[in-house]
């Protein structure tokens, strides 16, 4: 079975046009022999647009760099668990085949390998640039190949919502090379800092962008591959924390005085408890429409999020108070039986409220730890980099581990 790659794409022509299978026949004849074999492999193709991916002749493994700019981070949607970015990445290898040439005009870039580098996450890609560079170095004789891409695309990030709305989210850029990990391994550039601009984000009243990128490389899962092979990935992670403020006050705030209101049923004679349930109801159902309006907001999820959980909690209470109105003209002190049940309830509002503010402080806390933590990788790596680059004045290193190792000696 042919072990080449290829990749079909649509076009407007029609397939069934028995001339676009004819074979065409060239002669060598003031062409050359290059172009005889160029011409022979493009009447073998099913259609003009169809690409064929050559392996390595040398069939070395080949690691490629990879260095990370996140231009603009422009939207962020909770209810579609996806975010949009515009994101500069450049991917450096070296090409041995290329030796002897002095500058990128001398290459034909549509007969050279390519890492095969697609946006694995990406749900739809608005704009991309292509371009390729050619950088020769002093130490080295080998080549090194520099593909930059441009891109605007929107991207898949399923989100942890257990802590909303005092949750953090990372937001992941992943990266992955169709040639298997045999063949391929995408790693960072140790020669030059990961950036993003905070500047530029669209949606800072809602979330706090943090400055720090990491990026990490992993591989694939044989359980969730199509095929037996494992393939290279490369994940570029950004942080960002929800600004809680909108929440608390068009939300928390607004179930907390409807939950507080109900309390207004005691002011009505124990001896009419229509009058008492009909408050207690009419209450209730209106933190039942609130808490519709507040799902809008969030997707489609099989846990309770603290939001949600609150909501829950305050219209418990309300259900509670509906109780204590049905039952209290059954009691033969019907007085009594309405102080100890406010004091009761009331109670119970202010231990839940102080146990509920115990676990948010605590969860934020964590949060902020992990983010601190997340700088501090950040701050070392890049301080390691920037030592580097003043001692060597390399801004593309790490194509071997020996190379890797000695800037995290830095």
């Amino acid at each position: 079975m042919d072990s080449r790659h290829v990749t079909f794409h649509l076009t407007d022509h029609s397939v069934a046009n028995h001339d676009a299978f004819e074979p065409k026949v060239t002669t060598p004849s003031g062409r050359g022999v290059l172009a005889v074999l160029k011409q022979i492999e493009n009447n073998q193709r099913i259609s003009s647009s169809e690409v064929w991916h050559k392996k390595r002749g040398d069939g070395k493994k080949v690691r490629v760099l990879i260095k990370a700019s996140i231009i603009s981070l422009t939207e962020i949607d909770t209810v579609k668990q996806s975010f949009s970015a515009e994101v500069w990445l450049s991917a450096y290898f070296k090409e041995p085949l290329l030796k002897g040439k002095k500058n990128r005009e001398e290459v034909d870039w549509a007969d050279q390998w390519d890492p095969r580098i697609v946006l694995f996450n990406a749900v739809t890609v608005d704009k991309e640039e292509i371009k390729h560079n050619l950088i020769l170095t002093d130490m080295d004789d080998i080549p090194i190949v520099q593909i930059t891409r441009r891109v605007q695309a929107t991207f898949k990030e399923p989100m942890k919502l257990a802590n909303f709305p005092f949750d953090y989210q990372k937001l992941t850029i992943k990266l992955r090379s169709r040639w298997p990990i045999d063949q391929v391994e995408l790693m960072k550039n140790m020669g030059a800092k990961d950036t993003i601009r905070t500047d530029s984000f669209t949606a800072s009243q809602e979330w706090k962008l943090y400055g720090h990128l990491l990026c990490d490389h992993d591989v694939t899962k044989k359980d969730l591959s199509t095929s037996d092979k494992q393939f290279p990935l490369y994940h570029i992670t950004m942080h960002v924390k929800r600004k809680s403020g909108f929440y608390v006050w068009n939300v928390a705030l607004l179930m907390f005085l409807i939950m507080s209101l109900s309390f207004t049923a005691f002011s009505v004679s124990p001896d009419k408890p229509e009058s008492r349930l009909s408050v207690s109801l009419t209450l209730l159902l209106t933190s039942v429409a609130f808490k519709f309006m507040i799902s809008q907001n969030l997707p489609t999820i099989s846990y309770l999020t603290l939001l949600d959980k609150y909501v829950l909690l305050c219209m418990i209470f309300q259900c509670l108070v509906a109780v204590q109105n049905a039952l209290v003209s059954a009691v033969s002190n019907p007085v009594a039986f309405d102080r100890v049940s406010m004091a009761v309830l009331g109670g119970l509002v202010i231990f839940a409220h102080l146990v509920l503010g115990i676990v948010i402080w605590r969860k934020k806390r964590k949060a902020n730890n992990v983010l601190r933590k997340a700088k501090k990788e950040y701050l070392r790596t890049g301080t390691s980099i920037e030592r580097f680059f003043q001692r060597t004045k390399c801004s593309i290193t790490g194509f071997t581990d020996g190379e890797v190792t000695r800037v995290q000696g830095f």
